[in-house]
């Protein structure tokens, strides 16, 4: 069920875009990346339900862990013109 709408493919590709416009070394960025989707990932274990504004919450504070800049630009994604 889950599956319908996250891709772990698809977050590790969104976040190497979102590093890139940051101009984050790539490095740096991998290790982020890895524990970033690690944590969303034991988050969705056990949980049958949830909305997409569940699993970008989960993301962003896994993300605010690792990575001041890449959280807020993701906090804040939709948000920019």
């Amino acid at each position: 069920m889950l599956d319908q709408f996250f891709s772990p493919e698809a977050l590790v590709s969104d976040l190497k875009t979102s590093s890139r416009a940051l101009n984050l070394p790539e490095g740096s960025v991998e290790p982020i990346i890895k524990h970033t989707l690690e944590g969303v990932l034991t988050w969705l274990e056990g949980r049958d339900i949830i909305t997409k504004s569940d699993l970008e919450r989960a993301v962003s504070r896994e993300l605010e862990k690792y990575s001041p800049d890449l959280h807020l630009l993701y906090e804040n994604r939709n948000k920019f013109i």
